[in-house]
């Protein structure tokens, strides 16, 4: 046990009645929601129960606090391999946070698979939303928090971390809503019940695995590369491609050095999201799972998407690779491109 505290002598207000139970307009609605959520796991494995734990079935919440709805289910029904079933779910958690933000007056619904044979500690609060009653009633007066709590409220968080790539088109968009997400997680805890909240020790498990500065370090990337834009590289490169000059070996040796790119034969297999030529005419998307731009030597200009192949008629080509790093870059080119008039698609 890590630590007890006095909380607040009443459940939330905004979702709970006198009598401690929820109305029945919002506990339908998170029936619905759990079911869209089961739906979308995909998994053939029978609900045991729809349970909302954590801040807002315990008396240490805030306006901040999340709802945690969780779809019980047993693990073991979706397959053999534990670590693999809850990777795949995790990962499916992950998907529908960022496709379906979901939000009850002013507060984020999060969604979680969570396994049946899980044994949550016993001063934690649990509704039976299914069943429109309480598993397990909180205590007005003293709220334990136990490590296995913090494990399980850190891990969708670090897993949507662990799985943002640079390289994604969106990876700008996914940070900041996950940084938003990280600071209202450790102000609910720290109005609720300050340094020994679970919310605050799952937002200080993440920040001393240095997952927070992994998602910083991500977003200056992202950030210094849609700053630091020579002109005369998106000059030459529209130039090329409306044929108002010809690069020289020179030329493509500049450009190469200054936008950080490498010659290279295996392209964005080897060196994802980076600037490459490839000494040859014929391109495979198989297995890069973001869009590149291709610029070969004769100025001929192909946006190349995944998983097909690709011909051009000159000798090597420069690929651009579509994602958030370079999205200023290639907003530019295209602008550039699309005002010369020499240049047909």
């Amino acid at each position: 046990m890590l630590h007890e505290y006095q909380t607040h002598n009443e459940l939330n207000p905004k979702l709970w009645t006198n009598d401690q139970h929820l109305p029945d307009k919002t506990r339908n609605g998170f029936l619905n929601i759990a079911n869209k959520f089961y739906e979308f796991l995909e998994v053939d494995a029978v609900v045991h129960d729809v349970i909302l734990i954590g801040s807002n079935a315990n008396y240490n919440w805030t306006e901040h606090s999340d709802i945690d709805l969780h779809v019980v289910i047993n693990y073991l029904e979706v397959g053999s391999n534990l670590y693999l079933v809850e990777k795949y779910l995790q990962a499916k958690k992950s998907i529908w946070s960022s496709k379906y933000p979901l939000t009850f007056k002013g507060m984020n619904i999060e969604l979680y698979a969570q396994d049946s044979n899980e044994d949550l500690h016993g001063s934690v609060g649990i509704y039976s939303v299914l069943k429109g009653k309480w598993i397990r009633k909180p205590s007005a007066d003293v709220i334990s928090i136990e490590d296995d709590l913090i494990q399980q409220k850190a891990e969708p968080y670090e897993y949507e971390i662990r799985n943002i790539s640079i390289t994604d088109q969106d990876a700008e968009l996914k940070i900041k809503r996950l940084l938003v997400k990280l600071a209202n997680l450790r102000k609910s805890g720290l109005d609720a019940a300050g340094e020994y909240s679970i919310e605050n020790l799952a937002f200080k498990y993440l920040r001393n695995k240095g997952l927070l500065a992994r998602l910083k370090e991500m977003l200056q990337k992202i950030n210094m590369g849609n700053m630091i834009i020579d002109p005369t590289i998106v000059e030459s490169l529209a130039q090329h491609v409306t044929k108002e000059k010809t690069l020289t070996e020179s030329d493509w040796t500049d450009i190469i050095q200054r936008t950080g790119g490498i010659e290279t034969m295996r392209g964005q297999w080897d060196h994802p999201g980076r600037c490459t030529m490839i000494p040859g005419n014929q391109i495979t998307m198989r297995n890069v799972p973001f869009k590149v731009l291709g610029i070969d030597d004769t100025g001929h200009m192909q946006l190349m998407h995944p998983e097909r192949n690709y011909t051009y008629p000159g000798t090597r080509v420069f690929e651009i690779p579509h994602t958030a790093q370079w999205q200023t870059f290639m907003l530019q080119l295209m602008n550039k491109i699309r005002n010369g008039s020499k240049y047909a698609k």
